[in-house]
């Protein structure tokens, strides 16, 4: 069974690097599982809901399980706009864990050096921390005010506390770190 295991997982992640790095492989990979969402995003949250085991790694050593994918974790206006979304909403045996998914090309860096020992970071990574940092408290507050009426798509309740809950946030490459020895460390 373990190895078993392995050679899935090890499927898995040569799948995870062909969607990294192989530029129609996105395309490929949507076809065959169906996907009908264009969106980049979207293939990515299908991997990872189907790599359920990867946010259990290096993750204080806690299994992270899937509890909802596009979790609606704020209330929006009475309009039904400016609603928070998470990717997804993580879950330990007692904790919730949010993820938000950005694309590989999504830059990370800006062209150019900050200051001494500093590179601008991408307003884009600015954007995706300032969201994450906004469904975290957006979710603390609808978590602690609806605790008994929060329900996942399948009608369970969702019962993992939410209390200063982490979150994920996957975007850019490592490719981005390119550079002399001095740019690498500096980023």
């Amino acid at each position: 069974r373990d190895i078993i295991n392995v050679g899935y997982r090890k499927k898995q992640v040569e799948i995870f690097n062909n969607l990294l790095h192989k530029q129609d492989y996105l395309e490929e990979y949507r076809k065959e599982n169906k996907i009908t969402d264009t969106k980049p995003e979207k293939v990515w949250q299908h991997f990872f809901r189907n790599n359920e085991w990867i946010f259990g790694y290096g993750l204080d050593y806690r299994f992270l399980g899937i509890l909802q994918n596009e979790a609606h974790i704020s209330n929006g206006d009475v309009a039904g706009r400016d609603g928070a979304i998470s990717d997804s909403l993580l879950g330990c045996s007692k904790f919730t864990v949010l993820v938000e998914i950005k694309k590989p090309t999504t830059p990370l860096f800006e062209n150019s050096k900050n200051r001494a020992n500093s590179w601008k970071l991408s307003d884009d990574l600015i954007d995706s921390l300032s969201q994450i940092l906004e469904q975290k408290a957006s979710w603390q507050i609808k978590a602690e005010v609806n605790a008994n009426n929060n329900f996942n798509d399948e009608g369970k309740l969702i019962r993992q506390k939410t209390l200063d809950p982490k979150s994920i946030l996957i975007i850019g490459a490592d490719s981005q770190f390119d550079g002399t020895e001095k740019i690498k460390q500096i980023k």
